[in-house]
């Protein structure tokens, strides 16, 4: 709400309503926006009410995970433009349904995956399209933290299920008796969040689609409750490996138990490696630009130009200029008065989901989750019979 309310000048907007099903943080809510603008906004208890009203254009929602592809549908169909926090989803069935209303409906909807508005991603694309790197074939990042993250000490007893409204908090999923611990720390619990996945690995991978202008393929992860086991089923430690139809591997890592050696969204090709945040490009690890040269047998001979390998870090590297950052809320605003596309759509909000998505199915059934972009389904998987001894 601050964001937004920061921009009310500026973008001419106004915080007309508030909505929330927890009595206490609807009424809080309410004095935030009242000590702002001076006077109490529209109090709502549900997204049903809030889609009602006729002078609310636009919602900006931050539900629980699992909640924001079913709320943004709703939001749609009732003719509001939304500003959706990541995830866009963590279940298959639910972005996929939420993608296809939103584009039907011509409503902008910003996914809030706000790295999209840095300048430095879009710059990276433009030098990896323009053959800088060579051939990218792996992209690194590690998120590292220790900390029992997501907790929320007394949680269990900080409301009880008159103080809410369950069965609109469960959404689609099933119906299980009131529990505050997952109203409070949705995050922690399956089917309500993927955790890491849903909150960490969600903004990493939506910026290396970004960079390589692709949807992910295929998924396969492993993790557990190593170290914080407080009772969640979400893991404190994951590694998942991510397939690209180019050819490209992404490994993301994330660990709840030790901080060190955090990394980067990082890029190896041929020629270099890439470093996204920090803006550099540099030739160390690579041989050159891979060059096919003709061969009058059936395989190939390869030979490496290193006349295009990049200079090495220690010779100061390549440092990629990128236009101004933006403000991510404003971009959502401006798109909605000049009806173009925002930064962060909705196909790049499917995109992210589907690669976090993918990485909580396999970690649940132990299986590699493969992508069809064809049928628009999960691939059944299957074993290659040259394997199966």
């Amino acid at each position: 709400m601050s964001w937004a309310y920061d921009l009310s000048e500026s973008d001419n907007i106004e915080l007309t309503a508030v909505c929330d099903i927890w009595n206490r943080r609807r009424e809080e809510g309410a004095e935030i926006v009242r000590g702002w603008m001076g006077r109490r906004p529209i109090i709502c208890r549900t997204l049903a009410e809030i889609c009602e009203l006729k002078d609310v254009d636009a919602l900006i929602i931050a539900t629980a995970d699992f909640q924001h592809a079913p709320h943004a549908r709703q939001a749609v169909e009732a003719g509001k433009h939304v500003y959706l926090e990541k995830p866009f989803g963590c279940d298959f069935e639910q972005i996929k349904l939420a993608r296809d209303i939103i584009k039907k409906s011509g409503k902008i909807a910003q996914m809030g995956t706000q790295q999209r508005s840095l300048g430095i991603p879009w710059a990276a694309r433009d030098f990896i399209r323009s053959g800088y790197l060579g051939k990218v074939s792996y992209v690194e990042i590690v998120d590292s933290l220790c900390q029992q993250r997501w907790r929320i000490r007394g949680s269990e007893k900080s409301l009880t299920e008159s103080d809410t409204n369950w069965k609109e908090f469960l959404s689609y999923t099933p119906w299980v008796p009131f529990d505050a611990r997952k109203y409070r720390e949705f995050r922690l619990f399956w089917p309500y969040s993927t955790g890491i996945f849903c909150q960490w690995m969600s903004h990493a991978i939506d910026l290396v689609n970004l960079v390589l202008n692709e949807i992910p393929q295929s998924v396969v992860s492993a993790g557990g409750v190593y170290v914080w086991k407080d009772g969640r089923t979400n893991p404190d430690t994951a590694q998942c490996l991510v397939e690209y139809p180019s050819g490209c591997l992404v490994s993301y890592h994330m660990r709840l138990g030790n901080g060190t050696h955090r990394r980067d969204v990082t890029f190896y090709g041929t020629t270099g490696a890439l470093e996204l945040h920090a803006g550099i490009a540099y030739g160390d690890g690579g041989g050159g630009r891979v060059i096919v040269e003709s061969s009058h047998g059936p395989i190939p001979n390869f030979r490496l130009d290193a006349s295009m390998r990049l200079p090495d870090r220690d010779k100061g590297g390549v440092f990629f200029e990128s236009d101004p950052d933006g403000d991510h809320m404003s971009d959502f605003f401006t798109a909605i008065r000049n009806n173009r596309r925002p930064k962060a759509d909705v196909d790049s909000g499917f995109a992210h989901a589907l690669a976090t998505t993918m990485a909580g199915m396999s970690i649940r059934t132990g299986i590699r989750m493969t992508y069809d972009p064809k049928t628009d389904r999960m691939l059944t998987p299957t074993v290659n019979p040259d394997l199966r001894s």
